[in-house]
C-alpha cells in the first residue's frame, strides 16, 4: 500500500522521533492500557504515568489510539520471537509447520498477557472511531498476521500448499488463544488446560497429526 505525501510527512515528524521520550511514552502507556483498558486511558494519564509533559505526548502521538498501536505491536513481536526460538533449525514442510503450531502453543503460557492484550487491540480497533489519517497508518504498518509472520519466517522451508496451511491454522491457534486469555480469569485451571488442549489437538488434526 502506498503512503501519501500526507502521512509521510506525519510519520517524519511523529514515528522516526525515536526519543527517550518516546519510548517512556509507550512503557506508560502499555502500564496503563492493561490496568485500565484502552479507551479509558487518557493522553494526560499517560503524560503523567510516562513524566513527560501532554505537550510532549502529543508531539509524538495524535491520540491514545496510535500509542496502543505501538504497544500491540510490542506484544505481537514478542510472540513471534518467542515462536521462532521455540522452532528447531533445519525443520521443512509439514514438520516445520508443526514445530512452529507447537511453539505458538508453548509460547501462551508465557505470554498470556500479551495474547490478552492483542486481543483487546483488535476489539479496539473494530469498535472506536479515529481518523482517517491515523486509519491510513494502522494500515500501512501493521502485521498482516501472525500467519504471515511465520510464513515468512519459514521462507522456502515451506512449499506453497504447506505455507497456505500454516497460515490458515496459525490464523486460527491466534484467534483462539488471544480469545482464551480474555476469557481466562474467569476460568479454573483445570478448565483453561483443558481448552488450549482441545484447541491445540483440533488444530493439530488440521496440519495431518
Amino acid at each position: 500500500m502506498g503512503e501519501s505525501s500526507k502521512l509521510r510527512k506525519y510519520r517524519s515528524d511523529h514515528e522516526d522521533l525515536n526519543t527517550q521520550s518516546r519510548s517512556a511514552i509507550i512503557e506508560a502507556g502499555q502500564v496503563l492500557f492493561l490496568g485500565q483498558g484502552i479507551a479509558s486511558t487518557t493522553m494526560g494519564e499517560i503524560a503523567e504515568q510516562a513524566r513527560v509533559s501532554r505537550v510532549t505526548v502529543y508531539r509524538h502521538f495524535p491520540e491514545c489510539g496510535a500509542i496502543a498501536f505501538e504497544v500491540y505491536n510490542r506484544m505481537l513481536e514478542s510472540i513471534l520471537e518467542a515462536t521462532r526460538a521455540g522452532v528447531p533449525a533445519g525443520v521443512s514442510g509439514l514438520d516445520a509447520a508443526r514445530h512452529c503450531l507447537d511453539a505458538l502453543f508453548a509460547a501462551y503460557s508465557r505470554h498470556e498477557t500479551a495474547f490478552r492484550f492483542c486481543a483487546a487491540f483488535s476489539a479496539y480497533y473494530a469498535t472506536e472511531e479515529r481518523s482517517d489519517e491515523l486509519a491510513e497508518w494502522y494500515a500501512a504498518r501493521e502485521f498482516q498476521g501472525l500467519s504471515d509472520a511465520c510464513a515468512q519466517f519459514f521462507g522456502s522451508r515451506l512449499d506453497q500448499e504447506t505455507s497456505n496451511l500454516l497460515m490458515a491454522v496459525t490464523d486460527a491457534a491466534a484467534s483462539g488463544l488471544c480469545n482464551l486469555a480474555v476469557i481466562g480469569d474467569s476460568l479454573s485451571q483445570e478448565d483453561a488446560q483443558a481448552r488450549l488442549n482441545n484447541l491445540k489437538e483440533l488444530l493439530r488434526g488440521n496440519l495431518g497429526t
